[in-house]
């Protein structure tokens, strides 16, 4: 075995992943490759580094990103008999990266490891009705139904209207909880999509037009209309997302 071959095996023999004979070779191969044995200490440093690490739960909004990534390189990948070493390194430099976005904080997104991410949030309310198998606490495409289950959960009345002549129905809603404080959703369906609308009485008067924007993957919406902050987060194009926002703005007025 030559050096360059003997370096190129070195992460996957730290990490367990060569066979028992791929593991010999490279054990004999060691001796005559002083460059190698260095090479193989400092590896052994750095997996020992990586598992001393907190072991902290990623935050919803982050591992959302990175199974969709993964998902992604698994379905360009051809099927194999078995995975190529190159393809080893890709897997766990990603998976290396995602332990230590988690322990320094996710650069590039809003998460930093304290409480009360903002968008983090509501992101994280659209994943928990994105993924879940009971997505509202209340299933109805009456607002006659959804509005008045609101009703001693919450310290205010949300404007609930069904969208459905706009290609929005209403699915029901569901309590959650943002910035520490307990808020409605209201749950939407376009085709295969989900919208999540979390809404609170606003604290300013006036109303301000949708701002739609796509940040990691998500796209939101957020805007104040007829007294009430809307949220709005989804997987849509932004040209739906905004659509969606027009139509509730039009139908929220009927309710009041």
């Amino acid at each position: 075995m030559d050096c360059p071959t003997c370096e190129a095996m070195i992460d996957a023999y730290v990490d367990g992943e060569l066979s028992a004979t791929e593991s010999a070779a490279f054990e004999a191969a060691l001796p005559g490759c002083p460059d190698c044995r260095r090479r193989l200490e400092d590896a052994r440093a750095m997996s020992g580094f990586l598992r001393d690490l907190p072991a902290e739960r990623a935050p919803d909004l982050l591992r959302a990103k990175i199974e969709r990534e993964l998902r992604a390189i698994s379905s360009a990948s051809k099927p194999q008999a078995r995975p190529v070493l190159g393809q080893n390194m890709r897997w766990m430099a990603m998976a290396a990266s995602l332990v230590l976005a988690v322990s320094i904080g996710w650069v590039g997104g809003t998460f930093t490891g304290r409480p009360g991410g903002g968008d983090d949030e509501l992101v994280s309310t659209y994943l928990r009705v994105a993924s879940s198998d009971h997505p509202v606490d209340v299933a109805s495409t009456d607002r006659h139904t959804v509005k008045p289950w609101f009703a001693g959960r919450i310290d205010y009345s949300p404007p609930v209207r069904d969208l459905t002549s706009s290609g929005f129905p209403l699915e029901g809603g569901r309590l959650d909880v943002v910035a520490g404080r307990k808020v409605s959703v209201l749950v939407y369906r376009h085709n295969q999509h989900r919208v999540a609308l979390s809404l609170w009485p606003a604290t300013a008067s006036g109303n301000t037009p949708p701002k739609v924007v796509e940040r990691n993957g998500f796209v939101m919406a957020e805007w104040r209309h007829d007294g009430f902050e809307m949220h709005a987060v989804s997987d849509l194009g932004v040209s739906e997302m905004a659509s969606f926002a027009a139509a509730l703005d039009r139908a929220t007025g009927e309710d009041r």
